[in-house]
């Protein structure tokens, strides 16, 4: 059997992802100054996936660059991301998004279910009081450890 391919190539380990239907991208980038290293806006062609377009207007910034197998880096580089941006970031809502339109900061991590019985990944209060006064939600997304056949691809 072929080993799980390395689906964290070219992937930063933790990014916050913000976008919806009506969110002005561009006014807010303009205003607050930040630097994503993705802007992608409806009606834009899509290179993969099923979708054809972009169904709506949003950027991504790069939270850190830890490795996935660095939790602890990862919590540390993104709660210093939104200290330094706080106040930029908590004026997303003024631009166009919904309160159903959720930012959400997302932890790519090596998932260690394969080793363990039980996978615990602590996040400590300080980061979730910032998340959650930007009204930011935050997910953890585990991939499978990189295989030595797939990182030389």
């Amino acid at each position: 059997t072929r080993p799980l391919p390395n689906i964290r190539k070219n992937r930063m380990s933790c990014i916050l992802r913000i976008d919806g239907i009506k969110f002005q991208v561009d006014d807010f980038l303009e205003s607050t100054e930040l630097k994503p290293y993705k802007i992608y806006r409806i009606g834009e062609k899509l290179k993969i996936g099923k979708r054809k377009f972009e169904d709506s207007n949003g950027c991504f910034f790069d939270l850190s660059k830890a490795d996935f197998n660095d939790f602890e880096q990862q919590r540390k580089d993104a709660l210093k991301f939104l200290k330094t941006h706080f106040d930029q970031l908590k004026t997303v809502f003024d631009f166009g998004l919904t309160k159903d339109d959720k930012p959400r900061i997302d932890f790519g991590i090596t998932t260690r279910m394969n080793d363990v019985a039980v996978q615990c990944d602590y996040l400590e209060p300080e980061l979730l009081k910032l998340a959650g006064n930007l009204n930011f939600g935050i997910e953890i997304s585990q991939y499978h450890p990189a295989t030595e056949d797939y990182e030389s691809e």
